[in-house]
């Protein structure tokens, strides 16, 4: 099970960039001083309330008051102009890339969102773009986004489908900046046989600890004890670093490229003042296995490389001549 009333959402900017209703028109939109008073007050205020770590969170926080007692945004008058500047601010102090300010959504008559959402995972087949069987057996799947398991799981079920008698598979997240758990939870679940295991346990600000387990809800057969390689870069994050974090610590795959982005946090959004909202992290995956998670370090490759495919088909021919 996963905890579903949080985001594991693809690290700032998200996957569908928000925007306010007068400017999905054309139109910016500004802001007065004491809007920007009132949404820096708000921002520190939240933070210090929800941060998932409330040491971290207090620091956070006082070094934002600071920075906004300082009158450095009175001059930024619009409010893409302000969400920005913040965001970056709070990026520098915090290194999360999870705490961030934004528009909120436009209205409903301006622009569909949901409708946006669906044809995006229609453009992209559900986050599936690219699946194949080289002809040395060797399977590859390429996942760019965790996209909304309702939606996706027949295209992920027919992807793992595809591969479930190579001897190999290479799953490819380089680019994948997370998304829903769903997917990522059901792919992963291949790679683990018998009694559910604990996966991970995931702390919030409020205190509760919610716990992850393996699942045997797969169509198809089982991959465990085969080989897999996971391929990552800087820019896969959250879901998909969750997915290479999980499988490395728990020996199931050789984890091949550049370190990650590094955002282990779950989000959840809060409203601002001015029409702004921000995401804050209110809650952290901590592995069984390494007692830790990956926030502000990042996956760590097994194997370092700069074209990870050609390196995860070498050393799968490798392997196969000892």
């Amino acid at each position: 099970m996963m905890l579903s009333m949080l985001l594991w959402a693809v690290v700032a900017p998200v996957a569908y960039p928000q925007v306010h209703a007068q400017q999905a028109k054309g139109r910016p939109e500004r802001v007065t001083a004491g809007e920007i008073k009132a949404v820096t007050d708000s921002v520190a205020a939240l933070i210090q309330a929800h941060y998932v770590d409330k040491t971290a969170g207090a620091r956070i926080s006082g070094e934002f008051r600071n920075l906004a007692a300082s009158g450095k945004y009175a001059r930024f008058d619009k409010k893409e102009m302000l969400s920005k500047e913040i965001s970056e601010d709070l990026r520098m102090i915090s290194s999360d890339g999870h705490l961030y300010v934004q528009g909120k959504k436009a209205a409903a008559d301006d622009v569909n969102w949901e409708q946006m959402e669906k044809e995006a995972e229609k453009k992209y087949n559900y986050g599936f773009t690219r699946v194949e069987i080289r002809d040395d057996n060797i399977a590859y799947i390429r996942i760019t986004e965790f996209m909304h398991p309702k939606r996706s799981m027949q295209t992920a079920v027919a992807a793992m489908k595809l591969v479930e008698n190579s001897d190999n598979l290479i799953v490819d997240l380089r680019g994948n900046g997370g998304g829903y758990p769903g997917i990522m939870e059901y792919v992963l679940n291949h790679y683990f046989e018998g009694e559910p295991i604990e996966l991970s346990t995931t702390r919030t600000s409020k205190g509760e600890n919610h716990v992850t387990f393996t699942s045997d809800l797969i169509y198809g057969k089982l991959r465990a004890g085969t080989p897999l390689y996971v391929l990552i870069d800087e820019k896969t994050a959250s879901a998909a670093e969750y997915f290479a974090y999980t499988l490395q610590a728990f020996r199931k795959a050789v984890i091949v490229g550049r370190r990650s982005a590094g955002g282990a946090n779950r989000n959840e959004y809060f409203d601002l003042p001015a029409g702004l909202r921000m995401s804050i992290s209110v809650a952290s995956p901590v592995n069984t296995i390494t007692k830790t998670n990956w926030e502000g370090r990042g996956v760590i490759p097994d194997v370092v490389s700069d074209d990870p495919e050609q390196k995860a088909v070498e050393l799968i021919r490798g392997a196969g001549k000892k």
